[in-house]
């Protein structure tokens, strides 16, 4: 296996890794993650980011954030055996989809965590646009 492809299939594991990761902290590590993350903001821009809709818009961002990682890495990982046409962006779009799915799922079994409908989109939408962030940086290379 060459070297690329080496990388791709690391940094393509470390996403989902990192999205288990993040996905099997219980709700209480959850939100005292987002909540550290907003009073490191709050300090660092001397602005009051105290109310709850922050700490909602930061963990849907976080969640927007994991997927658009996955899919870029996911279409990275496509392009290193095949050119990225339309049938291998549907296929990195329906993991994608599908891991996403799963995610929500998984913290139905996650003390203080519910699986969200809402999450799935958002998740989804971030691989999407990692997906096409992918698609144009191995077009640009091209």
């Amino acid at each position: 296996m060459n070297k690329k492809r080496v990388i791709a299939w690391l940094l393509w594991i470390s996403a989902l890794l990192l999205i288990f990761f993040f996905s099997s902290q219980n709700g209480t590590a959850s939100s005292g993650l987002s909540n550290g993350l907003l009073k490191t903001l709050e300090d660092l821009f001397h602005i009051p980011l105290t109310s709850p809709i922050f700490s909602y818009l930061i963990r849907k961002f976080a969640h927007f954030t994991e997927f658009l990682w996955l899919g870029l890495w996911t279409s990275y990982l496509f392009a290193q055996y095949r050119t990225l046409h339309k049938r291998e962006i549907l296929c990195c779009l329906l993991f994608c989809f599908f891991y996403a799915f799963t995610d929500e799922i998984h913290q139905i079994f996650v003390g203080g965590r519910v699986a969200s409908p809402i999450d799935v989109l958002i998740d989804f939408s971030g691989s999407a646009v990692g997906i096409f962030l992918g698609y144009l940086w191995k077009r640009k290379k091209a």
